[in-house]
């Protein structure tokens, strides 16, 4: 009932709600996977999976059995971080979750530059939506992932890395950036964002922060540009507004990567936008394993 391959089999069932997709999950037979919850069931003398619905819905007594294999699984992973910490980096792994703008523009030379240096520790990258990740920080999927405060303390332990500016980016050879001559002038500078009224605007998609951001810009200003098209990443809104697709928001991160072909032309908002503050969260409860710790000094 305790066995490690018992409760992870209860887990995986629960996630998936169905006994045939959790068998594949598993790389185990269906009917393997049905003794073994059988077995379990009759140990504790109750069921754990309510059958007569689809998906599979938990019993009260398997609200009780996954509470329990949750804190199983996270004694595992401490005890597992611990030990790799004695291993002086010679083994383990470093599990990361972020997103697609993040992992290309922050850890793409910190996990070559890490695995140049540790070349046994293996590095997993989860790339997910800000909600997802807060999800596998606080689930324990994670030894930590790259977010932007404000955070519960209640919830997460953070480590902060850098802070990004927000700037506007307008295509190549926009009206507004012919008067600057061919030269992207430094400082940037200025311009208001109520001059981009009906203009062409590639915005993200819902539950980001940029969209929080661009929602308050809109609000505050009573101006409203018309949006085109959604991105998924800050990144990819970028690539598209230096083809000439339309303005957007983006972070002094993305712009310091650099583009493939023609650079955007930028701007500094006249417009207060707060600086977004990025850190490293993991679980108020989690032990920060040396090998994560140490991938964190590889991060600039």
């Amino acid at each position: 009932m305790i066995d490690e391959h018992e409760w992870r089999s209860v887990l995986q069932v629960a996630e998936d709600g169905t006994f045939s997709l959790a068998a594949k999950h598993l790389f185990i037979s269906q009917p393997s996977l049905s003794q073994c919850i059988k077995k379990i069931e009759g140990e504790l003398g109750m069921q754990i999976f309510d059958r007569s619905q689809s998906p599979l819905q938990l019993t009260e007594a398997g609200r009780i059995y996954i509470e329990a294999a949750h804190k199983m699984k996270k004694l595992r992973q401490d005890l597992l971080r611990q030990v790799d910490d004695l291993s002086e980096l010679r083994s383990g792994q470093v599990r990361i979750g972020s997103s697609r703008t993040r992992s290309v523009c922050i850890l793409a030379d910190a996990i070559a530059s890490f695995h140049q240096r540790y070349p046994n520790i293996r590095i997993t990258l989860v790339e997910g939506s800000t909600a997802r990740l807060r999800e596998h920080v606080q689930q324990g999927h994670v030894d930590f992932a790259l977010l932007y405060e404000p955070l519960p303390a209640s919830t997460f332990n953070t480590i902060p890395l850098m802070e990004e500016r927000v700037f506007m980016a307008v295509p190549p050879h926009h009206q507004l950036a012919k008067k600057y001559g061919p030269q992207q002038p430094l400082p940037y500078p200025s311009i208001s964002f109520t001059a981009f009224r009906d203009e062409p605007f590639i915005a993200l998609k819902p539950n980001r922060r940029m969209t929080d951001i661009f929602a308050r810009l809109c609000r505050e200003t009573g101006c409203h540009p018309k949006v085109i098209f959604e991105s998924d990443s800050i990144l990819s809104a970028a690539e598209f507004c230096s083809k000439g697709m339309g303005s957007t928001l983006v972070t002094d991160m993305v712009i310091e990567r650099g583009f493939r072909g023609e650079s955007p032309f930028f701007f500094n908002l006249e417009e207060a936008v707060e600086t977004r503050q990025l850190v490293a969260a993991y679980g108020q409860n989690q032990h920060l394993s040396k090998a994560a710790q140490v991938f964190l000094q590889f991060i600039h």
